[in-house]
């Protein structure tokens, strides 16, 4: 008998070590939902990333877009008074010396200022920074008059316009002045006709996004 004890005692698991392998099944099934539970939070979360991501982008779009049909309508008006010319980050308008100021004056005609009247309200409705630049050809100035060179005689021509366009009502947090004298010419200063280009205005609305100091023309 005690031989066939042997061979039909095979030493089943105890209650114990059922409950034990029960509770070590549940620990696992438990990691295995949280581990999943966690990685759909996760999808969630880069879920709602990805679509804020996707609403600035086309918010974004939507406002360029807008700024771009804006500034096209005010170029179209500019056009219609003043020499408009568009870079990709800035917009030019060229303004003649002989419609503006008196030989070797930096006053303001009484005719310039009506013209400065008639696009200032372009100028007040843009949003980015506006720089006002003063060009000369390079011819010298009488020795009898105020300025000494050209140099300072196109940096007091731009405050005068930048004092004009503040007289209109433009805030000067967005505006400044310089003065190239006959440094930066359009053309030549070889004939009479292409010195007549280099004196010159050039008011210069540069783009929101840059907002920075950009080379003169």
């Amino acid at each position: 008998m005690s031989d066939l004890g042997f061979l039909f005692d095979d030493d089943p698991l105890s209650d114990q070590e059922q409950e034990n392998d029960a509770t070590h099944l549940w620990i696992i099934s438990y990691s295995d939902f949280m581990t999943i539970l966690m990685i759909f939070f996760l999808m969630l979360f880069a879920h709602r990333i990805w679509a804020k991501k996707v609403f600035w982008a086309e918010e974004q779009i939507h406002q360029m877009r807008s700024v771009q049909e804006s500034q096209k309508g005010m170029i179209q008006r500019l056009n219609r008074l003043a020499e408009v010319d568009v870079q990709a980050e800035r917009i030019d308008i060229h303004l003649p010396d002989a419609l503006l100021f008196e030989s070797g004056k930096s006053d303001l005609r009484e005719s310039a200022k009506l013209l400065i009247g008639q696009i200032q309200p372009e100028l007040n409705a843009f949003q980015g920074e506006i720089v006002v630049e003063g060009h000369t050809d390079n011819q010298p100035l009488g020795s009898h008059g105020r300025y000494r060179s050209n140099w300072e005689l196109s940096v007091a021509r731009a405050f005068s316009v930048i004092r004009c366009l503040m007289d209109g009502g433009m805030s000067p947090e967005h505006l400044s002045a310089r003065g190239y004298g006959p440094y930066r010419p359009r053309s030549l200063n070889d004939t009479a006709e292409h010195r007549a280009e280099n004196r010159r205005i050039e008011i210069i609305l540069l783009n929101p996004r840059k907002g920075g100091a950009q080379k003169g023309g």
